[in-house]
């Protein structure tokens, strides 16, 4: 997989109405067909808990822990841990084209016609016996979440990098998350963002009987990630109280509100947005739990091609969303402590305020 070419930051236009006619039609839920470079959706024995960590899983990544209950319904037994280094244990569906039309018009490459989103999800999120925690995902400027012919392709011959982030997608619906994916392609634009639209319509479908999302959400468990101008977006979106950790990549914005731990992850070789900008907002974190971390050899897109669910980036986003929306306490040890994982992988630096010691 060729790295994606950076794509810039621009200022976000106003928000203008859609002037589409016709709403699309919503695609039949499918299995998603090619998951990412690296990615496998397999059923995965789990890693042992550390002392003090998550009960131990049995095959059944419902059976572990005493049954739970959500403020919105939803009955489940407590997330058993998983291992952020494979996929997780459970098989992916993507529901496309569905939700509310959000994002500004023209957008940069549907032109008028006002987008919707994907959802990535275990397939079995019906039956699972598991409360899911939802995330809120946000796309770089003109990128998708997977290709969408013939408008947003993957082309490297012509520098085009519209779709490049099924690996992601499918790594985090795999460990159990709900993943409410914009399809807009000015992710930082709008009143409200896009993302805040669609986590608007799912927490409805949350309480909807006749949804299948219905009694199947964590609706007090929400993260919101974006890269690039998504990056930007997420930064906006962490204003939301709902939302209760996020991790910008490779791109951030001035916080006006923060209501749980943020990580900032930029490239040690990315000059579209340098890592000095991604810091800087870092450290403006003194009341929640925060950690700035850099991926060395990474430039603005070339993380995504980094050995999937083994490169440094993917699995320190899946597990910075374990340990703050499932309390998998086993994964706490790659930010947390003297000598966490992460800590002491050459790959990386880590730097981490004083609320992250506690």
């Amino acid at each position: 997989m060729s790295a994606p070419a950076p794509s810039a930051l621009p200022e976000a236009p106003a928000a203008e109405g859609s002037n589409e006619e016709n709403a699309p039609v919503m695609d039949a839920v499918t299995p998603v067909a090619t998951p990412g470079e690296g990615q496998q959706v397999t059923e995965l024995a789990m890693p042992e808990p550390e002392p003090g960590g998550a009960a131990e899983p049995s095959g059944d990544p419902g059976a572990a822990g005493a049954p739970s209950v959500s403020p919105t319904g939803c009955v489940g037994q407590a997330w058993p841990t998983a291992d952020p280094t494979r996929p997780g244990p459970f098989q992916v569906t993507a529901d496309r084209g569905i939700g509310p039309q959000a994002g500004i018009v023209p957008d940069r490459i549907f032109g008028n016609v006002q987008q919707r989103f994907n959802i990535y999800r275990p397939s079995n999120l019906a039956t699972s016996g598991l409360c899911h925690p939802i995330l809120i995902w946000a796309n770089g400027t003109g990128d998708n979440p997977e290709q969408r012919p013939p408008e947003c392709i993957v082309e490297p011959s012509t520098n085009t990098w519209c779709g490049t982030y099924p690996g992601l997608m499918n790594q985090l619906a795999s460990h159990g998350f709900v993943v409410m994916a914009s399809l807009s392609t000015d992710t930082a634009a709008g009143n409200p963002l896009p993302t805040i639209t669609g986590l608007d319509w799912l927490l409805e479908q949350a309480e909807d009987p006749s949804s299948p999302y219905f009694h199947h959400l964590d609706t007090t468990r929400i993260g919101a990630l974006g890269h690039s101008q998504g990056g930007a977006s997420t930064s906006i979106a962490a204003a939301d109280p709902r939302i209760s950790a996020i991790a910008p990549i490779h791109g951030t914005r001035a916080l006006n509100g923060l209501h749980g731990p943020a990580l900032f992850i930029c490239g040690g070789q990315d000059t579209t947005v340098p890592c000095t900008r991604v810091a800087d907002t870092y450290r403006t974190v003194t009341d929640q739990p925060a950690m700035f971390f850099n991926n060395l050899a990474a430039d603005h897109g070339s993380w995504l091609g980094m050995g999937g669910s083994q490169g440094p980036t993917f699995f320190a986003l899946t597990a910075w969303f374990r340990v703050h929306l499932m309390d998998d306490v086993a994964n706490r040890r790659f930010f947390f402590g003297e000598d966490c994982a992460l800590c002491t992988d050459s790959r990386v630096t880590i730097e981490r305020n004083s609320l992250m010691n506690q």
